[in-house]
């Protein structure tokens, strides 16, 4: 294993360790039965996360660049394993990335400032309030002249506020699987690279020994000229 491929594995294994201690707060909220507790105990968690010194994600993007800058050097050498694997991992990285930038880092902000008319109506909670709004007006207990009237940048609600979180458990729970994902590439480029080194090995074995053969039954043909 060389060191790009280090480099990919750190990356990977220090953003599993930030996942690993997201996951104490996440799990409750998607996998089991959740209260206000557990509610608030995430919200608090990520405020603090992200509201912490400028070293936390000066080092959580370092260690996310480490592992693009070691994909990059890999997929440089252009081989054909490097365009199959090395590609496929750039790919998945870049998807956890996108999900980090596109839903987490959003979300985050919005439950850091509720009341951010700007941050609402950029938010899938946008989506969720126009969606009550027009099956209140299929129901009836609404007309379109009062929907169109109804502000949507007003501040969280408790249920957005909950909704936001298991938003980003969701989020943090797909980019585990985009991570595994690169480590399965990565594990199946070095077992392939190693079988091939060995057949190699192997092949060049028995061409020396053939070349042994062949150089001694020659010397004895000449012996006994």
């Amino acid at each position: 294993m060389g060191f790009r491929t280090g480099f990919v594995i750190v990356s990977v294994a220090f953003l599993y360790g930030v996942l690993f201690i997201t996951s104490i707060y996440d799990f409750p909220l998607l996998y089991t039965e959740y209260g206000p507790r557990d509610v608030d105990a995430a919200e608090r968690f990520y405020l603090t996360l992200y509201n912490g010194p400028t070293a936390i994600s000066a080092l959580l993007h370092g260690m996310i660049g480490l592992g693009i800058m070691g994909l990059l050097a890999k997929l440089h050498r252009w081989t054909e394993m490097a365009k199959w694997f090395d590609g496929a991992s750039l790919a998945l990285l870049m998807g956890s990335i996108g999900m980090y930038g596109g839903v987490q880092v959003p979300n985050i902000r919005l439950l850091s400032d509720p009341s951010n008319e700007s941050l609402i109506l950029r938010s899938s909670i946008r989506t969720q309030r126009e969606n009550y709004i027009k099956s209140r007006v299929d129901a009836g207990f609404m007309t379109r002249e009062q929907a169109e009237g109804t502000p949507l940048g007003y501040p969280l609600s408790a249920d957005e506020r909950e909704s936001a979180l298991r938003i980003l458990a969701a989020g943090n729970t797909i980019v585990m699987l985009l991570l595994a994902g690169v480590v399965l590439m990565q594990a199946s480029e070095w077992w392939l690279e190693r079988s091939e080194r060995i057949e190699a090995d192997q092949k060049r074995e028995r061409e020396m020994k053939e070349l042994g053969v062949g150089a001694g039954s020659a010397s004895g043909k000449s012996k006994a000229e």
